[in-house]
């Protein structure tokens, strides 16, 4: 059985380069660990001094780690961890932010007919892709959790959530990076900066005062090759917006001459099949981050019927022909993206 990959390699697998065309000096930057991945923050202006800089960085780090403490998953204590201690027992009381979250994450399932389903927490947590010798869970457990999922099974009243059965888990990992980043740009924007880029996990938010989404002039998003390791599948440039890819190679592992990812479908229990990689372009990271995972599991010809259908959403899907890699892009990506030679 072959495992995933370690999570150093995971930092450079979704969007590995980023290359802005104008400062006069180095940027400011600043590489951590938060919400199970890794956090960089990266100042581009040129005229901010070098201790607000790194004040500012501070701050939109604060941030991320505000939102992971409210809304991750394997933290008992977080809000949403104790929305998941609770279930099938009584509703909990929590923030109108995550609320909020939650409300547009059912929008979602709603909108793709549960292809996009926070409430895949259990089966999540019986995959077990972060194990060190993760492995396939027994088809009978499986459809017992497939009991446990389903927004119908989730009930918000004011500030009170409640999972109606026992065993179930909210699991925002497909919605959550995104919003972090969204959230500590608009930190970064509050603090009068013009120019800057914050990556949680591969999910951007780009910051370029004056630009537009896919924008030529501002930053080349290299995108990895699913199959070959330390290679590009493509490229495209960018402006202000966000970015995010799903794809099959970020978690996984390989048993029995099949590959395991982490990407499920919460109709099957099962990875998602037919897909091997997304990449959605928005207004804002959080729209982008849940999208990719919505696309990815809705499959190649209805993932690009949604991509077209989606307003201000751009993007591209990619999956396997025989040995060889094929992908479908939406209008306005394929006037920006580059294939590279492979």
């Amino acid at each position: 059985m072959k495992s995933v990959p370690s999570l150093s390699s995971l930092i450079v697998i979704t969007l590995l380069s980023i290359s802005c065309n104008t400062p006069t000096r180095d940027p400011f930057t600043r590489e951590t660990t938060a919400m199970n991945t890794f956090v960089s923050v990266t100042i581009y202006d040129s005229d901010i001094e070098g201790a607000r800089a790194h004040a500012a960085i501070d701050s939109a780090l604060a941030e991320v780690h505000r939102i992971e403490l409210m809304a991750s998953d394997y933290s008992d204590t977080s809000e949403v961890g104790r929305i998941n201690s609770h279930a099938g027992v009584e509703s909990v009381s929590v923030s109108p932010e995550l609320v909020s979250l939650i409300e547009k994450s059912l929008e979602y399932a709603t909108k793709s007919a549960g292809a996009f389903d926070v409430t895949v927490g259990p089966l999540v947590k019986a995959w077990d892709f972060l194990a060190d010798h993760p492995r396939v869970p027994d088809q009978k457990v499986i459809a017992q959790l497939l009991t446990l999922v389903g927004k119908q099974h989730v009930s918000i009243n004011g500030d009170k959530v409640f999972l109606k059965r026992r065993g179930m888990r909210l699991d925002l990992g497909a919605i959550a990076k995104g919003y972090a980043a969204d959230r500590s740009s608009g930190i970064l924007k509050r603090l009068a900066l013009k120019r800057f880029i914050v990556d949680i996990g591969g999910n951007l938010s780009v910051f370029w005062d004056g630009t537009r989404v896919l924008d030529s002039t501002v930053a080349e998003i290299l995108i990895r090759h699913p199959r070959k390791d330390g290679e590009f599948f493509g490229s495209f440039m960018m402006g202000t917006g966000g970015v995010s890819t799903s794809g099959d190679y970020q978690r996984y592992f390989v048993h029995k001459g099949v590959r395991y990812h982490h990407i499920l479908n919460p109709a099957t229990g099962y990875p998602a099949q037919g897909v091997v990689a997304v990449t959605i372009v928005a207004s804002d990271a959080t729209t982008a981050d849940a999208l990719s995972t919505l696309v990815f599991v809705l499959g190649r010809e209805h993932g690009m019927e949604f991509i077209r259908n989606a307003a201000g959403v751009e993007g591209m899907v990619v999956w396997e022909s025989g040995d060889s890699l094929v992908h479908d892009l939406s209008p306005g990506f394929e006037k920006q993206f580059i294939r590279s030679n492979d």
